[in-house]
């Protein structure tokens, strides 16, 4: 085989090698990136349903917290219900985590389009359906926010406060997806002054529940 033909041969195969780790590389890419971004709408749809699911029939303020007067009219005590918070907070993270879980399952449609890079045709294309694999970690905490809502009135609203982690795992790498979503639970307007101590913080207490192994 003549030298000049040889050559032809090794230039081919390494063009062909270096259009294959582009091809790769790119489809990687979009991979990860549609999965991200469909992974970010499941996982609101999942956290909606599950916080939704977690509070039942509904939550009134009553069931978080007790509030109480003093002779003067002003507040004197504020107690958090804490076993109805951890409650609530652990049974919203492990529906979450179980409905993400669940809508992940089926893999991500990606149009065929989508892979040739170019944004313009990103949407065109029959569908490849992707089987990924997430790594999904939910983590829930409420947070306590007042609110100057008038004359010696404050406007207390508490939130439920949902972190989602997931790894997308692929062959040839890993992304890291972090999404949160805050969902107002039940608020209550207070007459009287608040002592500053409930108003810096901290009322809760209950921190960031996951859910129970």
């Amino acid at each position: 085989m003549r030298l000049k033909t040889k050559l032809i041969i090794i230039i081919s195969i390494a063009a062909a090698i270096a259009l294959a780790a582009l091809f790769f590389n790119n489809a990687t890419a979009v991979i990860l990136s549609v999965s991200s971004a469909r992974l970010k709408a499941m996982n609101t749809l999942a956290v909606d349903e599950a916080v939704g699911e977690a509070l039942q029939s509904g939550a009134e303020y009553g069931d978080f917290m007790t509030v109480s007067y003093g002779d003067d009219g002003n507040v004197s005590s504020m107690t958090a219900n804490s076993a109805a918070i951890n409650s609530v907070a652990r049974r919203a993270a492990s529906l979450a985590q179980t409905k993400l879980t669940q809508m992940s399952g089926g893999g991500i449609s990606i149009p065929l389009g989508a892979f040739t890079g170019i944004e313009a045709l990103s949407g065109f294309g029959a569908g490849i359906n992707i089987k990924i694999i997430p790594v999904i970690s939910v983590e829930c905490s409420f947070v306590s926010r007042f609110t100057q809502a008038g004359i010696n009135q404050t406007l207390h609203s508490i939130y439920i406060e949902v972190v989602t982690d997931i790894t997308i795992v692929l062959a040839a790498r890993t992304e890291r997806v972090l999404a949160a979503s805050e969902i107002l639970v039940c608020e209550s307007l207070i007459n009287g002054e608040i002592p500053q101590i409930y108003l810096q913080g901290g009322l809760l207490g209950s921190g960031s529940l996951v859910p129970a192994g």
